[in-house]
């Protein structure tokens, strides 16, 4: 295919889980394949030749033919359809002969076949145009104009379908078609045409203008195609990839190439990381291109905003993130608008991953702690309810539940299956998909074949169904046994957003001793509650679930040493301690969890709980520490507005050492207005804190309002 433009001025398993996967139920309809008959159904278009004879910075115009090359799947088929956003049509071509008739809405452009053909059979049609091109209404997608630079972005917020490779080109804009590209890019002699794929050549014409010729030999779908005209400065350099030396290409703004180096820093480190979880770097050239706005992940050719050119590591987790694409997004698409997450949920996650090669693994989990209680706090707000990753509505194609919830649910994943079956069965996953699309229920299927474990529940769970669920330990019973003890352990799940339970739960319990001792075994499950009996080689002090945060279910924790006096935070937790009184470390950790704590065994009238978070405290406090809590509280975002409603109640703190006590008054001092402030509970102590209010009485009695 070629792009020219002209621009002025495995694997085994056995035989159970192969049954299993085979006498699946029926999907519940939110699983079921959404997107309907397309234009790839019938016609698989091998390449692109497109033609932009003109590209006017001044009137914001452009004008130019494209010529397609494609085949028919399917028999008896008459006509093709392509995707073309606000153009005027010029002429069509069908090989040589010029088409006299044919329908163009806008949006939809349809062309007869002249001849018979029949599957496989090779066909051409070329299409002449003009026209200013299309910007998504969000002012992001399409095709902008900024000054002396043009450049495209191929998605769009608001357009439906989100795909904008239409807004430049006609094409089969969807993510199963995939076609090979060359670019032939004629500028003015003070511009350069940035296409995606490898240089071949830059031509002087001899009239003021060159010819950039490009080529991208890996087939990729219509909207990761790219182009960007202006006086680009070039910054070269090269990574020592798995397979072959692969050029970087750094197009700047020539006032900005010293930030290069300061920028992208770690880009081989990142890069060499993905390599090693991912495989080989699937194509043959690394591209960052400025542009006004961005970012996208254009194959091999990253559309990279202007701001984020500072010289410094401001801007590395942008570009870790679209990094990622080339395998996930670029390499594998996902199979529809529905099955988003598999591009954006990875490359969020791997905004953590890469920490953890660049930085440390501490790097990694703070972070995801960060995303996690981000998720847990407002994606259901800005996406308009608890929504499942798979079958996504179109308006939240691009919102915080694709984004943020896939990154923290793809993690939850890793520690499911382990980094041995989960590294492995992805870079076997993305090859075997290479360069074709997949769906959720492929990645689903595959990683289930290849691990040897069946991820139904798992998916249903996490991804096709809304909400999170909730682990927490109800109670503990330790019996000696010889020079071990018997502690056995019950759990229970308790719901945020979600409408089922959770099913084949794996939960981490670690117990911890007086002599700071660990041992941390898994409990399995499935369900309201579960329990299991575990041989602990000391006596248990305290006993704590999923203490290295590897579930992203909704609670949000963290574990400190407090060694010395002093105010300590605890991250995404609302809590803060002051330790008091130190004569030996302690181990504290603060859970902050994101569903309502039990109800009062003996209501108490006017008295209402939380409805949506409570606090436990757990860890080794050492004789003689004393340390005050701050817990805070706010109205305003999206934490405790259902619990304060009117300014004349008063906030309370409750306490209660475990599942099998009620609840009673914690001793505390407020700090801070009725919507905003911090409850400092004077001896913080092991248990379990929430918020209540005491509603105002009327008519002499404490009341519900």
């Amino acid at each position: 295919m070629k792009i020219s433009l002209f621009a002025s001025g495995f694997f085994l398993l056995t035989a159970a889980l192969l049954l299993g996967l085979a006498a699946q139920s029926q999907e519940p309809a939110t699983r079921q394949g959404i997107h309907g008959r397309q234009a790839s159904d019938t016609i698989d278009v091998l390449h692109y030749d497109i033609h932009l004879d003109v590209v006017n910075l001044t009137a914001k115009l452009i004008k130019g033919y494209t010529t397609l090359t494609f085949t028919q799947k399917i028999n008896n088929v008459d006509h093709i359809t392509l995707q073309l956003l606000s153009m005027k049509i010029d002429s069509i071509f069908m090989g040589t002969e010029k088409v006299g008739i044919f329908s163009y809405t806008g949006r939809l452009l349809d062309i007869p076949f002249l001849m018979t053909a029949g599957i496989g059979d090779t066909l051409s049609a070329m299409i002449y145009y003009r026209g200013q091109p299309y910007v998504d209404p969000s002012a992001w997608g399409g095709f902008h104009f900024s000054g002396q630079y043009a450049f495209n972005l191929g998605i769009g917020f608001e357009s439906d379908p989100h795909n904008l490779g239409r807004a430049w080109f006609p094409c089969i804009d969807d993510f199963h078609d995939r076609a090979t590209y060359d670019v032939y890019g004629c500028v003015g002699n003070d511009k350069k045409a940035i296409c995606g794929g490898t240089l071949i050549s830059v031509k002087d014409n001899g009239d003021n203008t060159s010819t950039w010729h490009w080529n991208l030999d890996k087939s990729i779908p219509a909207y990761l195609a790219s182009i960007a005209v202006g006086d680009y400065a070039l910054v070269a350099d090269t990574f020592p990839g798995m397979n072959a030396r692969v050029p970087i290409t750094y197009y700047v703004l020539p006032a900005e190439t010293p930030k290069v180096p300061g920028t992208f820093l770690h880009m081989k480190d990142i890069m060499s990381m993905y390599e090693s979880h991912f495989g080989p770097y699937p194509f043959g050239r690394i591209g960052i291109t400025a542009t006004a706005i961005g970012a996208m992940e254009h194959a091999t050719n990253i559309a990279f905003p202007f701001s984020k050119m500072t010289g410094n590591l401001s801007g590395e987790v942008l570009y870790a993130h679209e990094l990622s694409h080339m395998w996930f997004g670029d390499m594998v698409t996902c199979a529809s608008a529905e099955d988003m997450w598999m591009n954006e949920g990875w490359a969020v996650w791997c905004e953590s991953l890469f920490r953890e090669g660049i930085y440390n693994y501490d790097a990694y989990r703070d972070n995801m702690r960060i995303k996690l209680r981000d998720v847990l706090q407002n994606t259901h707000i800005t996406d308009a309810g608890y929504r499942a990753l798979y079958g996504i509505p179109t308006k939240y194609t691009y919102g915080s539940t694709v984004y943020a919830k896939g990154g923290v649910v793809v993690h939850t994943l890793r520690n499911y299956l382990g980094d041995s079956l989960f590294f492995g069965g992805v870079k076997a996953y993305l090859q075997k998909f290479a360069y074709n699309y997949a769906s959720t229920h492929d990645l689903r299927d595959f990683l289930s074949v290849y691990s040897g474990i069946n991820l139904n529940d798992f998916f249903d769970a996490w991804v096709f169904y809304p909400g999170f669920p909730h682990f927490s330990i109800d109670s503990v019973t330790v019996v000696p046994n010889g020079n071990s003890y018997n502690a056995k352990v019950f759990v229970r799940q308790k719901m945020k957003g979600a409408v089922v339970y959770a099913n084949s739960n794996r939960l981490e319990i670690t117990f911890m001793g007086q002599q700071w001792l660990f041992y941390t075994d898994t409990l399995s499950f499935s369900g309201e509650v579960g329990s299991k009996s575990f041989t602990v080689p000391f006596p248990p002090v305290t006993t704590m679930v999923d203490l290295h945060e590897k579930i992203a279910d909704a609670t949000t924790d963290i574990a400190r040493v407090i060694k010395s006096t002093g105010e300590f935070d605890f991250p995404e937790t609302f809590t803060k301690i002051i330790a008091e009184q130190v004569p030996d470390s302690a181990y504290v950790r603060i859970t902050h969890n994101w569903v309502a704590p039990d109800s009062l065994k003996t209501p108490v009238a006017g008295l209402h709980l939380s409805d949506y978070r409570y606090w436990t405290v757990e860890g080794l406090f050492p004789p003689g520490f004393r340390a005050k809590g701050r817990f805070s509280y706010n109205r305003d975002n999206f934490l405790d507005n259902t619990l304060l409603i009117h300014p004349d109640d008063s906030i309370v703190m409750l306490y209660r050492p475990g599942a099998a006590v009620d609840w009673r008054p914690a001793t505390f001092v407020k700090h801070g207005s009725f919507s905003a402030g911090y409850l400092m509970v004077d001896s913080l102590q092991r248990g379990e804190y929430t918020l209540a209010v005491f509603y105002k009485t009327i008519a002499g009695q404490a009341e519900s309002p």
